[in-house]
């Protein structure tokens, strides 16, 4: 379902969302606003991983459990969609590699989580909402590229603050230039 879906990991990295691994399950899948930070469960993916994970899939949807694991593959699959989106969640240890190439993970993940149906499960549900909710914001992605261009490092920060400085002792000069003449 649409609403299950969430932006992929570089369209979140741009609006500022960082990722994180944890090690554990599918419990530990967390978002923090106040940090703008996604934990994720640690994955190390070797050659019959997918088969583990379909056969999980499979149980889930077969039977009456909650379907914890189901969702956190939805949301895997909707933050893998590109090689760039691997990466990020690799950089950040979510995934660790073992295939090889990583066209093939992204392949994978791609087509691991058709016809699957989602329950409904409110700790998912809101962390889905808030997830969104800070990806919808229209000054958010603003807001990041001004951080990032101005502020990513330290001699672009000096800058901006004596630029910033010259500009107010330019102004108060004129100011009291002109106050003086009269």
């Amino acid at each position: 379902k649409h609403r299950d879906r969430l932006p992929t990991a570089s369209q979140l990295s741009k609006v500022g969302i960082s990722f994180k691994a944890h090690p554990g399950g599918t419990s530990v899948m967390k978002y923090h606003r106040g940090k703008l930070q996604l934990d994720l469960p640690r994955l190390v993916v070797y050659e019959g991983t997918e088969d583990v994970l379909r056969n999980l899939l499979a149980y889930e949807q077969t039977s009456k459990a909650e379907g914890e694991f189901t969702m956190y593959a939805v949301i895997m699959d909707s933050l893998i969609d590109t090689q760039e989106d691997l990466a990020i969640l690799t950089k950040a240890r979510v995934i660790e590699n073992h295939l090889g190439d990583d066209k093939k993970l992204v392949k994978m993940w791609n087509k691991l989580c058709t016809n699957i149906t989602v329950r409904s499960c409110q700790r998912w549900d809101e962390m889905t909402r808030d997830v969104l909710e800070h990806y919808r914001s229209p000054w958010r992605p603003m807001f990041v590229e001004f951080h990032e261009k101005f502020f990513s490092r330290p001699w672009l920060t000096v800058s901006v603050i004596t630029a910033i400085l010259l500009l107010i002792l330019t102004l108060l000069q004129t100011v009291y230039t002109i106050l003086g003449y009269y």
